[in-house]
């Protein structure tokens, strides 16, 4: 009586429509061929009716397209697909579920059966899952930072606030010729001749909080010292401190070798015009003493002819603009023998 009672257990068609995940056999199209009773029940049909399924509606939209875009393609081209998460409708609400199948083949190759697992996961597994898309998705905007961090044309890097370097990108790690960041020890890739300059600046910009700007002198591989535009910004957490700097530069070595020559030329062309002045001083002031001279001569004549016209019977409109007259003449001769004056003592 035991030995009937346990071999019912036993059967292989009760553990198949009792055991605990679903199981369902279908055709490449879809239609359900065998369900189970676990199966049934999660989806809330008579396992009886599988005439009437296709294995492809018992999902949601969303599932159904991954399946048929991703999927189907695996199952004809392997044999077995493991563990792919889909998302099932059923009698409470649709339900989280990792599907196992196997493929098999007629004598053509062509694809004639599948049968699968349906394992539902509970708040566990999905939290696990979601978990590792997580990470996974952390991992993916990482590799996409760092190739962004790699490729900018700039020299980017981060420190401390020490000074520190924490993290470099590639361009800084190929122009200093080193292989991580940490070989950066402080200011050591700045010409030794800019770095006392550098580090007040930084200590003002630490202490203040305000970002850095400079032109600054590097020296890498090449050893011969460039000019960088350096900018530095600090990051702050939400408590408003200060965690670590975050640093560019762009290469103005050209720009700046053109600015410095044409200021060295700028000056050598005011010296040449300095001495040329200094050279020729004594003939501008001859020069100059001459036209007051004959600017003086005319001058002299129209204050004369003014003043005798003051003594002619004309009318009171005419004399006062003959005064008028002789005030303008009278200042305008003072002006030129002012001028005259400054010149020759010059």
């Amino acid at each position: 009586m035991k030995t009937q009672k346990l071999n019912k257990y036993l059967n292989k068609d009760f553990v198949m429509d009792e055991m605990l995940c679903g199981f369902i056999s279908f055709s490449p199209d879809g239609q359900v061929l065998s369900i189970n009773k676990t199966m049934a029940s999660w989806i809330g049909i008579n396992f009886m009716d599988v005439q009437i399924l296709n294995f492809k509606n018992l999902m949601t939209k969303s599932s159904k397209l991954y399946y048929n875009i991703v999927v189907h393609p695996l199952l004809n081209l392997e044999s077995v697909v493991s563990e792919i998460n889909l998302r099932f409708s059923g009698k409470n609400g649709s339900f989280d579920a990792l599907l196992n199948a196997e493929s098999y083949k007629n004598e053509q190759g062509k694809l004639m059966l599948v049968n699968a697992t349906i394992q539902r996961i509970s708040n566990k597994k999905l939290h696990e899952n979601e978990l590792l898309r997580d990470m996974r998705f952390a991992e993916e905007e990482k590799r996409k930072y760092e190739f962004l961090f790699n490729s900018a044309p700039n020299q980017i890097w981060t420190t401390d606030n020490t000074g520190k370097t924490l993290t470099a990108n590639q361009r800084v790690k190929d122009y200093f010729g080193i292989a991580e960041a940490t070989n950066i020890e402080g200011p050591s890739g700045i010409f030794i001749e800019d770095r006392q300059k550098y580090l007040n600046i930084w200590r003002r910009a630490l202490a203040s909080g305000n970002p850095f700007q400079g032109e600054v002198r590097f020296q890498g591989v090449k050893n011969q010292p460039e000019w960088f535009m350096v900018v530095g910004e600090p990051y702050r957490n939400k408590k408003g401190q200060i965690e670590m700097w975050f640093w560019s530069s762009t290469n103005i070595h050209r720009q700046k070798m053109l600015q410095i020559a044409n200021q060295a030329e700028q000056k050598l062309s005011l010296s040449e015009a300095y001495e040329t002045l200094a050279a020729n001083q004594e003939r501008f002031v001859s020069i100059a003493m001459n036209q007051s001279h004959m600017i003086r001569r005319p001058l002299a004549n129209i204050l004369g002819l003014a003043k005798l016209m003051q003594d002619e019977d004309v009318c009171d409109e005419v004399k006062n603009l003959l005064d008028m007259l002789l005030v303008s003449v009278e200042e305008l001769d003072r002006m030129i023998k002012q001028s005259g004056q400054t010149n020759m003592y010059k």
